[in-house]
């Protein structure tokens, strides 16, 4: 381990600060403790912290809430909740904010050592993607909106995910000129209530002068809240999806899917959409179940919520069921339909009469 990284334990009793503390160091590793909160926040600003063990239940605070203003500090550190109570509830609070794992005080030391090295090498791997994501080349996003809030948000966006870079911005359509012809766009940005004040061009012609001068971007409406039926009418313009929520998750999810050449629309139109693709390409459903790809009960569950446009977060709520678990029923079902996206999922679904 670098000597400028560090392990830090929070605990209020003073006596297991110093038996972690010196089991630890015995190990090799560099030991800073802190009893509460503001000891641990004022630790963070001073040192690099790799790994954070936490008692869950802290004198007057709660463990997973300090956790979350570690998160704030530094989203790559690695947190072991530490409790001499373990209930299944916390542990599961725990996995879904994102702590990395969570352990009892009563459980063997090497146990503890194990996964302090396993959160250092995820750590690790974490951040040579980074730097790695870094090294690769921009995804350019053009916005077309003229509100200082939305493209601050753009902004701070690009900031927290470098793949993606803002290069330019126009308060409107009308201010894009044929000079600003860019090839290297990748995302194009419409704010609904920007993009074509007062309809000065019929849509046609626009989307088509557009697509002259940023040929090879993906169109995003974002801000946007259009009917059904309206995205479906701007689709054939090629717009490639509709963000509503423009939160930073959301246009994380968004535009990697769309990047990936997939839709991010709703799942009543990706229905839609699905349904007449097979009818234009003469495919009838097939009347078959689930069992004609041996999926199991749990893994028809998770395919029927996907198709529904769920998230794993939200599936994981909706089944009780941990984020994790969901991900590997994915990576199951992607196996047995032998697909590798979602839509291609719910399509082999639908086709199979799973859905």
């Amino acid at each position: 381990m670098a000597e400028n990284l560090y392990l830090l334990l929070i605990d209020d009793e003073p006596d297991i600060l110093k038996a972690y503390k010196i089991m630890l160091e015995e190990t090799g590793y560099p030991v800073l403790t802190a009893a509460d909160r503001y000891e641990a926040l004022k630790l963070l600003q001073e040192y690099t912290v790799a790994v954070c063990l936490v008692d869950l239940k802290l004198k007057e605070e709660d463990g997973l809430h300090v956790s979350r203003e570690l998160f704030r500090m530094d989203p790559l550190i690695k947190i072991i909740i530490i409790t001499a109570y373990p209930t299944y509830e916390t542990a599961i609070d725990a996995m879904k904010m994102g702590i990395f794992d969570y352990i009892s005080k009563m459980e063997d030391p090497r146990v503890l050592l194990q996964k302090i090295e396993n959160a250092l090498e995820v750590r690790s791997a974490e951040i040579s993607e980074k730097k790695n994501i870094a090294l690769l080349p921009k995804k350019n996003i053009v916005l077309v909106c003229g509100h200082g809030l939305i493209m601050g948000g753009i902004e701070n966006f690009c900031r927290e995910n470098p793949s993606y870079k803002l290069v330019k911005s126009f308060r409107s359509c009308s201010y894009i000129k044929p000079g600003d012809f860019d090839s290297d766009a990748a995302l194009l940005l419409l704010c609904n209530p920007c993009y074509n004040p007062k309809q000065l061009m019929e849509p046609e012609t626009l989307f088509y002068r557009l697509h002259t001068i940023f040929p090879n971007a993906r169109f995003v409406m974002i801000n946007s809240d259009f009917t059904d039926d309206e995205k479906y009418r701007f689709l054939q313009y090629r717009v490639r999806g509709f963000i509503e929520d423009i939160s930073k998750e959301s246009m994380k999810k968004a535009f990697d899917l769309i990047m990936k050449g997939q839709l991010w629309v709703s799942s009543e139109l990706s229905n839609r959409l699905l349904i007449e693709m097979l009818e234009k390409s003469g495919n009838k459903p097939l009347k078959k179940t689930g069992d004609t790809y041996q999926l199991s009960g749990r893994e028809v569950e998770i395919l029927q919520a996907a198709a529904s446009g769920l998230s794993n977060l939200e599936i994981s709520n909706k089944l009780f069921i941990s984020e994790n678990t969901v991900k590997i029923h994915m990576s199951h079902i992607f196996r047995k339909l032998d697909v590798k996206s979602r839509t291609q999922a719910v399509m082999k679904g639908k086709e199979a009469g799973i859905l």
